[in-house]
């Protein structure tokens, strides 16, 4: 039987695992988005350009290894990376559990129009499609895409 899945707050020794996660998460994001690989950027980068540690970030782990993370502000999730080989196993819903607990309403979240995956999650957890936006992704080189902002109003 698997160990369970615990959130704790991120800590510095974290950093290298939350690159790996978001890297290898983000090219299936992408990916699935069908958005062109262009659009990548490593986490170790575009987390500083992106404000990622202007943000609470929690991580979620078993048995010590770390399996995915999270960012949020009060009324924003603002990441959301699990890693795929942990993909479907309620992983994102304990990450997001513990956003809503700390975080005021209505609470909105971005994500490409296209992730399948990301959107059905946030719908099973409540939030609803609020809006569609086009805009770019700055990557290794700008690149077009439609983000949705899904809102969770209780």
């Amino acid at each position: 039987m698997n160990a369970p899945v615990t959130i704790r707050t991120y800590v510095e020794p974290d950093w290298p695992h939350l690159c790996a996660i978001h890297d290898a998460a983000r090219q299936i994001e992408l990916a699935s988005a069908k958005i062109t690989e262009a659009a990548f950027a490593p986490f170790q980068k575009c987390a500083y350009q992106e404000g990622f540690f202007a943000n609470k970030i929690i991580v979620a782990t078993r048995a010590e290894n770390i399996l995915g993370f999270a960012a949020y502000r009060p009324r924003q999730l603002t990441w959301l990376y699990v890693d795929p080989n942990n993909f479907s196993q309620g992983i994102g819903q304990k990450l997001i559990k513990h956003i809503l607990v700390h975080t005021e309403r209505p609470l909105d979240v971005q994500m490409l129009e296209g992730n399948q995956r990301a959107q059905r999650l946030y719908e099973f957890m409540g939030f609803a499609v609020h809006k569609r936006t086009k805009g770019k992704i700055q990557g290794r080189k700008p690149v077009e895409a439609t983000g949705l902002t899904l809102r969770l109003n209780h």
